[in-house]
Formats: structure tokens, sequence, C-alpha cells
């Protein structure tokens, strides 16, 4: 290669005290960089492992949470569907015994309303009766006297038709 001197120098060749120089300035820059920069490059490269670490811990932890969670969770869930589960049943057995509750009173009610208009019925039966037999009494009274040609005492005559009634009733 040629400067711009015009003298050639010759890169390949080894200069003993180039040598000598280049080492000492590496062994200097290299104890300069081992006394001032190495321990805070260390450090540094501690600090960053030491986060990673934690990091790692943190999402392992943090996982373990996440899955003691989902299991509590799960276990809520299984325990409200339970629940669910028993009030729709407590709630069925609830219909089932209003329904019964209801069928039983309207039937009392049906049973009672027979009760009483098969009451009224026998009332109204014996009331019929009665205003027939006095009828009766009437009527017999008054062919009793056109018979005899005699007034027959209503009291009497209804004491005798009366007296007839009865062995007629106990008879039957």
């Amino acid at each position: 290669m040629v400067l711009l001197t015009g003298t050639s120098i010759d890169l390949l060749k080894v200069s003993p005290g180039l040598v000598f120089w280049t080492a000492v300035t590496f062994i200097l820059v290299l104890v300069v960089l081992w006394l001032f920069a190495w321990k805070p490059i260390l450090h540094g490269l501690d600090a960053r492992n030491e986060k990673i670490q934690d990091d790692l811990d943190n999402s392992r932890k943090l996982r373990e949470q996440a899955e003691s969670l989902m299991a509590d969770y799960k276990k809520h869930l299984d325990a409200a569907k339970d629940q669910a589960l028993q009030i729709i049943d407590e709630g069925k057995r609830d219909a089932e015994s209003v329904k019964n509750r209801i069928i039983a009173d309207a039937k009392k009610e049906a049973d009672a309303i027979h009760d009483r208009a098969i009451a009224e019925i026998s009332q109204a039966k014996v009331r019929a009766v009665k205003e027939l037999e006095k009828e009766v009494v009437d009527i017999s009274v008054a062919i009793i006297s056109k018979i005899l040609n005699r007034d027959v005492s209503k009291d009497d005559h209804r004491n005798i038709i009366l007296k007839e009634l009865d062995q007629l009733k106990s008879s039957k």
C-alpha cells in the first residue's frame, strides 16, 4: 500500500514493540474493566437473574393460587347447583303438599255441602210429612163429621188419627 508520503508499510510484518504495547494495553484495559466494570456487570447480571427467578416464583405462586381459586369456585358452583336442586325438590314437595291440601279441603267442603243438603232434605221431608199429617187429620175430621152427622172435636179426632198413624208406622 502506498501512503501519501510515498513510503510503503507492510501490514503483515510483526513488530515486537507493537506486540508488547498491544499486550500491555490489553492487560491494562482488562485490569481497569476488572476493577471498575466487572463487578457492576456481574451485579447487573445477578440482579437480572434474581428478578427472572422471582418472576418465575411469583408466576408459580399465582398459578397455584389461580388453581386453588378455580377449585374453590368449582366447589362453590357444585354446592350452588346442589342447593338449587334441593330448592327445586322442596318446591315440588311443597306444591304437591299444597295440591293435596287443596284437594282434601275441597273434598271436605263438598262432603259438608252434601251433608247439609241431606239434612235440609230430611228436614223438608219431616215438615212435609207433618203438614201432610195435619191435612189428613183435617180432611179426616171433615169426612167423619159428615159421615156421623155430628161434630167431632178436632182434638179428639186428631188424637185418634195420630194414634192410628203411630200404629201404622210401628207396623212397618
